[in-house]
């Protein structure tokens, strides 16, 4: 169940060295999943945002960042690492105290895992955000999930599940997904070899962590409109260099 007391365990867990890895490697992929994003002035919300790990990293990516818990515990701890640089709420995470589309974005990490209603909670992410929600967890299709790592998960969550149940909620949505940490916990240490191999983002679902970019914006197609752009532009070559724009217009 997510917590007050979760959330230390976790914050203790990012502490070890073990963690501290695993925690650099999200890092790494939180910011490929929000590469193709714009991010100055544009807002993100954080659920669950505990004690503001994911947070700052979200803020440091560019993000006007917003989070939110359960526990007022949990947002002291937050409030100590990002000061003035987010903006904090108490509340429920399925059930959300902002109205549709307030945000750009939404970003759960490693909150799914731990509540009674996962796909309430993205639910939830989905409709505050008008761009689309990053979501990250610990994958029940790895290694990990045959060892003693973080106690406390609730869910069994794989790729294929999460991903069923954004396409349930937003029919045409689009999804990116990667996983890391494909080692065994054992092997999350900053060595070579063991480091190319739990660093690589990888397209099979295999790794312990997965991180998942939905896209819920409309995929706009070519329409006649942009046609009769493309039109106009070539006529306006062939005013020029009527040579190349035939060239062109034979490749279209």
């Amino acid at each position: 169940m997510w917590n007050s007391e979760l959330v230390k365990r976790l914050e203790a867990w990012y502490s070890s060295p073990q963690g501290a890895f695993a925690l650099e490697q999200q890092h790494h992929l939180l910011q490929r999943l929000t590469s193709q994003w714009p991010r100055r002035n544009h807002t993100i919300v954080n659920p669950g945002c505990g004690s503001g790990v994911f947070l700052e990293m979200l803020w440091y990516h560019g993000f006007e960042v917003t989070g939110v818990d359960t526990e007022s515990d949990s947002l002291e701890l937050a409030q100590e690492r990002l000061g003035h640089r987010a903006d904090f709420y108490l509340g429920q995470l399925d059930a959300l105290p902002f109205d549709d589309d307030e945000f750009d974005y939404a970003a759960l990490f490693s909150v799914l895992e731990h509540v009674r209603n996962p796909e309430e909670t993205l639910h939830e992410a989905i409709r505050v955000s008008r761009r689309g929600v990053i979501v990250g967890f610990f994958n029940s299709w790895s290694l990990y999930r045959f060892s003693r790592g973080i106690k406390g998960s609730k869910q069994v969550l794989n790729p294929f599940r999460v991903a069923r149940m954004a396409v349930k909620l937003v029919p045409g949505c689009r999804i990116f997904s990667r996983s890391i940490l494909l080692g065994p916990p054992s092997t999350w240490k900053d060595v070579r070899g063991w480091r190319g191999l739990n660093g690589f983002f990888s397209p099979l679902p295999l790794g312990a962590y997965v991180g998942m970019c939905i896209d819920t914006q409309p995929h706009i197609p070519l329409t006649p409109l942009l046609l009769r752009a493309k039109e106009r532009t070539l006529a306006v070559c062939s005013g020029f260099q009527p040579e190349t724009a035939a060239r062109i217009q034979n490749r279209v």
